[in-house]
């Protein structure tokens, strides 16, 4: 005997679809996201508040996602607010709308950690022509072979001393432990 499911459990499917999605996104962006534009520290998403629907006892209100983040022990907390109100409150997973859970996981940007160079800086012309320079006769290879030396230059003298001010400063990136630390 074939049984159809009611439009009801089909809902539901997909909202379960989508918890397990958001959680996913949730695992792989460290845990918790922080949205708008007001929010600099860990976990900031800086893009606009996701608006979802959320059904209240007085009805169905948009409501403006302010953070989302998992608990220890795997549950999903949402902080948000009405419209007209600035103050965040919980929102339950259950009390949101069929399909709008979606629209949380869609504001958190993915995470990826490739394992590729990232260019710190530029060299062109303009760059030689702003210091008094006139490049309007230095080829690409001599511009390349310029960049290259400057490259150089910057590893041996600076690259080193600000790449451990600012990340440790600027960005709050967790040194490693060292095997003393470990030990002792």
């Amino acid at each position: 005997m074939n049984e159809q499911k009611s439009i009801y459990a089909c809902y539901e499917e997909i909202k379960q679809r989508e918890i397990r999605e958001l959680k996913k996104t949730l695992e792989a962006f460290g845990g918790v996201a922080h949205f708008g534009p007001d929010y600099s520290g860990e976990g900031a998403v800086g893009s606009d508040m996701p608006y979802i629907c959320v059904h209240f006892d007085e009805g169905p209100l948009d409501v403006r996602i302010h953070a989302v983040s998992l608990s220890q022990d795997g549950h999903i907390e949402i902080l948000g607010s009405i419209e007209t109100d600035d103050y965040p409150e919980s929102i339950s997973i259950d009390d949101i709308a069929y399909g709008q859970i979606e629209i949380i996981t869609e504001a958190i940007p993915v995470r990826t950690f490739s394992r590729v160079s990232f260019k710190i800086s530029a060299l062109t012309r303009d760059d030689l022509e702003a210091i008094g320079f006139d490049a309007s006769d230095v080829d690409d290879d001599t511009m390349d072979r310029l960049a290259s030396k400057l490259g150089d230059d910057y590893c041996e003298q600076l690259f080193w001393t600000s790449l451990e001010i600012i990340a440790e400063e600027g960005f709050n990136i967790p040194r490693k432990e060292s095997k003393e630390d470990e030990e002792g």
